[in-house]
């Protein structure tokens, strides 16, 4: 069967694990009279904070216009310290009120929340599915296996790429600025501040400094701006950098990561980096500080990557022993061959222009000027005082932690283990 005679749906189902730039989804989930298939899209924000109920989220807090000299995330020690709090949707919803006085500064973010947390609430989880972008039944049927972010103005995700899968974000109230730069090394990658499966960059995109600016401006790789309305998609390709920032004062997306035929290795590579991390920084989330004890998990990973390498290796070779006529080969879809067949409903995003760029950096680049006094006191081994400057011990982290040499090291482990 020809690839171009399949439903869209079967052929997002070939295309987006393979697919290498981002794409942008538009009417997608829009029915032929206009109106939303998703329930979620469906229902305004106070219709969300009803069925929400009682349930508290935990939220963060953070400056909207002041530097903080470190990335503004809550795993990281920043003066001041980024601070929680507990909120139904109602009191989010009041609190974004007080946002709007003159002098309030404050951002809330409740990031990362995984649906499955929600499953006393099902008439959330049915909402809404991801069938429609070839998402496997089981995994997408409805929203169990998304996550959910809620934020106000300022909100926002520090500059990352994902280590598993691709991402598909759907978003639901508010606009959602997103930056996005191709794989390289020029946003500086680093795993302190660690988060498992993340890869943060050096780069504190949402206060930068003028050196910083200057750095950016170098960067030989086009960075592409799009601002997400209600209803829209976009596909992010695996280990594409990207910064997520709210612009208006109520901002919910929900957003699913589909699974893709490198996360065998990369769970392998992110079990070494726990490894090295935990054994050299003095984070309380690793508690456990026995090399033994992640060499284990280690071994397990390798030992799951390889059988499951080996199983793949060998359905390959039973389909090369079928008949001809049996065997189903999908067209390899670019980026720009799904925009160009369906232009309703698919855009490819476009680079920044010069001046767009420019302005973007100029709006961050103000925060700089309101830089709270750093708190010098701390006993904490994650606080560094300046972005790009690291102490001795931080860049070893980083180097050891490089994406290239946990590469090598991975592919050696495996090459030795088969």
């Amino acid at each position: 069967m020809d690839g171009h005679s399949l439903p869209l749906t079967e052929i997002l189902k070939y295309a987006l694990p393979k697919l290498q730039k981002p794409v942008l989804f538009r009417n997608m989930l829009r029915n032929s009279d206009g109106s939303y298939e998703w329930k979620l899209l469906k229902w305004s924000f106070s219709d969300l904070v009803e069925k929400f109920g009682d349930k508290q989220l935990s939220f963060r807090v953070g400056d909207h216009n002041k530097c903080t000299c470190t990335l503004q995330h809550h795993r990281r020690r920043i003066s001041p310290p980024t601070k929680f709090c507990k909120l139904t949707l109602r009191e989010f919803s009041i609190a974004t009120g007080d946002m709007t006085k003159e002098g309030y500064d404050k951002w809330l973010y409740c990031d990362y929340k995984y649906m499955k947390e929600f499953s006393d609430k099902p008439e959330i989880v049915e909402s809404f599915n991801w069938l429609k972008f070839g998402i496997d039944k089981e995994f997408g049927k409805n929203g169990l296996h998304s996550t959910i972010w809620i934020g106000s103005k300022g909100a926002h995700t520090d500059c990352h790429w994902d280590t598993y899968g691709y991402n598909l974000v759907a978003q639901i109230h508010g606009r959602k600025l997103w930056l996005l730069y191709p794989p390289s090394d020029s946003l500086i990658p680093v795993r302190v501040p660690y988060e498992e499966s993340t890869v943060y960059s050096k780069f504190n995109i949402y206060c930068l400094s003028m050196a910083e600016r200057d750095l950016l401006l170098k960067i030989p790789d086009k960075p592409k701006l799009i601002i997400l309305e209600p209803g829209d998609v976009l596909f992010v390709p695996n280990g594409w950098w990207h910064y997520v920032e709210s612009l208006d004062n109520i901002n919910v997306n929900v957003n699913i990561w589909g699974k893709l035929k490198t996360d065998n290795r990369a769970r392998v590579k992110e079990a070494l980096v726990k490894l090295i991390v935990a054994r050299m920084r003095n984070y309380k989330q690793f508690k456990n500080k026995v090399t033994t004890f992640y060499a284990r998990e280690i071994e397990y990973v390798v030992t799951e990557c390889i059988k499951e390498e080996e199983q793949e290796k060998n359905e390959k070779t039973e389909l090369s022993l079928e008949a001809p006529l049996k065997r189903f080969k999908p067209t390899i879809w670019t980026a720009e061959d799904l925009a160009k067949q369906y232009p309703n409903y698919i855009e490819v995003l476009r680079d920044a222009e010069e001046h767009e760029f420019k302005e973007f950096i100029e709006e961050r680049l103000k925060r700089d000027n309101q830089k709270d006094p750093l708190d010098e006191e701390t006993t904490s081994e994650d606080y560094v005082s300046n972005p790009q400057h690291d102490s001795f011990l931080e860049s070893l982290t980083n180097a050891l932690c490089h994406p290239d040499v946990i590469s090598k090291v991975t592919q050696v482990l495996l090459e030795r283990h088969c």
